[in-house]
């Protein structure tokens, strides 16, 4: 028999969350199908923000308001951005370790945290909350100290352990596979990555060397720290959909670029650099500067060997008026890959996913970048990472860990 989950979604306008419309999900064995519609009083409001700007556009004046998920899609994409990935959706497994969790669940059983400007809720007169698999709750919205974090993540193993207990009743965190959390550092609220056991190398001072390199080839960065606790480093980076105002914590409204394209988590052979180029076209309010933005990114991953590029890893920003523009970037680290083939996990020009020059040529001639411009951005990047070792000792990586990844940074693309 299938089972009906329903929920109100809610976007904030700023510190203010409003009802927008509401979400059924129904699960029938393995098949999982959503509807959703936009609430009357919601679409009278001039700044009507779209769930998803793809899925879920808003109607026009008389025109069709329910909205159903397109084959194989259990949830809308612009909804889904709004859950964990792996490491949220495994300390939701931990939490509620006799249940089978759906989509729902794990989207809706989120913290505060979760990325962008969704929320969710019993009734328009509720208010967000936080689903027990049985009702929305109420749950006090705080933001854990970096110390907290780091106690509940040591403690994962034991189930029973109060510092790890602490984590789960805070709620998942936002998405990605490793271990993470929001904290305040400063007057910032940042994202939290750490090094953890088994890691080939300190991953999470190598992540703010990387990043510092990609801000000094012009790439557009949020603000970025490193710190050592309890021996270990921490990477912190603020959270650009989140602001610390004297009302409250504003949210901004983030899609990834899986979902400003309409692609589904399964089109993976088919996830390219051009369809976000595309997206860009369609909805950004300075196309001719993102797709510059893009093809740095696009060129830097290149150069670095940061090969997890994928369609999670690129994001949008509503800025107003139906408008998006690309986010800050994020997730930037090189990733050793054995072989002699290197390529990206996004094809990017008539050669597919091959990381080469050539390639890179192509994709901004594709993206529409002017030749004198592509070549200036693929100058600028090679002169920062040709000086890749000096800038990650500078950044406190170790000579062992720089000779790990030596691989990543290759003299046929630094010597032109």
């Amino acid at each position: 028999m299938a089972i009906r989950k329903e929920a109100i979604v809610f976007v904030y306008f700023g510190v203010e969350p409003v009802p927008a419309g509401r979400l059924l999900t129904i699960i029938d064995g393995r098949d999982i199908r959503s509807e959703f519609a936009y609430g009357t009083k919601y679409l009278e409001r001039e700044d009507a923000i779209p769930v998803d700007p793809v899925m879920l556009p808003l109607p026009v004046r008389g025109g069709r308001n329910v909205f159903t998920t397109p084959p194989d899609f259990g949830v809308f994409n612009g909804i889904r951005d709004a859950g964990p990935d792996r490491w949220g959706r495994f300390l939701m497994d931990k939490r509620f370790p006799a249940v089978t969790l759906d989509d729902f669940d794990y989207i809706m059983a989120a913290g505060a945290d979760r990325s962008g400007g969704l929320g969710f809720g019993l009734s328009p007169d509720s208010g967000p909350g936080v689903w027990d698999l049985r009702e929305f709750r109420s749950h006090p919205e705080r933001i854990l100290d970096l110390d907290e974090v780091i106690r509940g993540i040591e403690a994962q193993e034991d189930s029973t352990d109060p510092n790890f207990l602490a984590l789960l009743e805070y709620g998942s965190s936002m998405g990605g596979a490793r271990p993470k959390g929001t904290v305040t550092w400063g007057e910032e609220i940042c994202l939290a990555k750490f090094t953890v056991k088994g890691d080939a190398y300190d991953i999470a001072r190598v992540e703010y060397a990387t990043m510092l390199m990609a801000r000094d080839c012009g790439i557009d960065i949020p603000e970025v720290d490193v710190a050592e606790v309890g021996g270990k480093s921490v990477y912190l980076i603020r959270r650009f959909d989140r602001k610390r105002t004297p009302e409250g914590v504003e949210r901004h409204h983030f899609c990834s670029a899986l979902t400003a394209t309409g692609m589904h988590e399964a089109d993976y052979g088919s996830y390219s650099y051009d369809e976000i180029a595309m997206a860009i076209a369609r909805f950004s309010d300075e196309p001719d500067r993102d797709r510059e933005e893009l093809f740095r990114r696009l060129a830097f991953n290149v150069f670095v060997t940061n090969s997890d590029d994928h369609m999670r890893n690129h994001g949008f920003l509503h800025v107003g008026n139906g408008r998006w523009r690309l986010s800050p970037a994020y997730d930037i680290v090189p990733v050793p890959q054995t072989g002699e083939t290197y390529s990206q996990a996004l094809k990017f020009g008539r050669f597919g996913k091959e990381s080469s020059i050539a390639n890179l040529e192509e994709a901004a001639r594709i993206f529409g970048v002017r030749k004198g411009t592509s070549s200036e951005i693929l100058d600028r990047v090679r002169e920062v990472v040709r000086d890749w070792q000096s800038r990650f000792s500078t950044a406190g990586v170790t000579g062992n860990d720089i000779a790990k990844l030596s691989g990543c940074f290759r003299d046929e693309l630094l010597r032109r």
